[in-house]
C-alpha cells in the first residue's frame, strides 16, 4: 500500500472514531423538533456512514471492517475512562463534580444502545455495499446508488437498535416511536443532502489513488 493510501486510511479511521465519540456525547441532549424529542447525536452520526462507504469503496471490506472495530474499541475505552475519572475523589474546592458526572456519566442505556447500533448497522452497511457492488444491477455501476441503498437499510437497524435500547420505557411510547422514525428520516435526509459532496470526494480520491 502506498504512503498516500496509508495516510488516507489513517484519516478515515480517526474521523470515524471521532464522529462516533462526538455523536455519543451529543446524544445526551434531547432537542425539541416541533414537539418531537430528537437526540443530538443525529447531527453528526450520518458522517460515520459516509466514511464507511468511502472506506469500503477505496480500501475493501476487510480494512473497512477493521476501521469499524477500531472506532468501537476507542469509544468503549472512552466509556471506561469517563466512569473511572468520575469515581476519583474530587479535589477540595473543585465544585464541578456533579456537573461533570451528569454530562460524562451519561446513561448506560444510551452508551450501550449507541455502540450496539453503530456496530450492527455499520457492519450491515458494509456487507450490503459489497453485495451491491458485486451484483449485476445498477448499484454495481454507481457508487452513490450503493452508498445510499446500503445506508437506507442500515439506518433502519441503527435507529431501531439505538432508540429501543436507549429510550424504550424512558419516553412515552408515542414519543419513542416518533423519535425513532424521525431519527431515521433525519439521518437519511442528511446523508442524501451530502450525497453530491460524497460522490465528488469518491471520484477525486479514486482518481488520485
Amino acid at each position: 500500500m502506498s504512503e498516500k493510501r496509508i495516510r488516507l486510511l489513517i484519516y478515515f479511521s480517526a474521523l470515524s472514531a471521532g464522529a462516533l465519540l462526538i455523536s455519543n456525547l451529543s446524544a445526551i441532549k434531547l432537542w425539541n423538533l416541533g414537539g418531537i424529542a430528537v437526540d443530538g447525536g443525529i447531527v453528526l452520526f450520518p458522517l460515520t456512514y459516509i466514511l464507511s462507504d468511502l472506506t469500503v469503496e477505496l480500501f475493501g471490506k476487510s480494512l473497512s471492517r477493521t476501521v469499524i472495530y477500531a472506532g468501537f474499541l476507542i469509544n468503549l475505552i472512552a466509556v471506561f475512562v469517563f466512569y473511572a475519572v468520575i469515581a476519583l475523589p474530587a479535589y477540595p474546592g473543585w465544585n464541578m463534580q456533579e456537573a461533570y458526572a451528569a454530562v460524562l456519566g451519561f446513561s448506560p442505556r444510551i452508551i450501550f444502545g449507541s455502540l450496539a447500533g453503530y456496530l450492527s448497522s455499520n457492519l450491515l452497511n458494509n456487507w450490503l455495499f459489497i453485495r451491491m457492488k458485486n451484483s449485476d444491477s445498477a448499484f454495481s455501476r454507481s457508487f452513490i446508488a450503493r452508498a445510499l441503498g446500503s445506508s437506507a437499510l442500515a439506518h433502519i437497524v441503527d435507529s431501531g437498535v439505538f432508540e429501543t435500547v436507549a429510550f424504550l420505557g424512558v419516553l412515552p411510547f408515542r414519543e419513542f416511536l416518533m423519535q425513532a422514525v424521525f431519527a431515521y428520516i433525519l439521518g437519511m435526509g442528511l446523508e442524501l443532502l451530502l450525497s453530491p459532496l460524497e460522490a465528488a470526494i469518491e471520484k477525486k480520491l479514486s482518481r488520485s489513488l
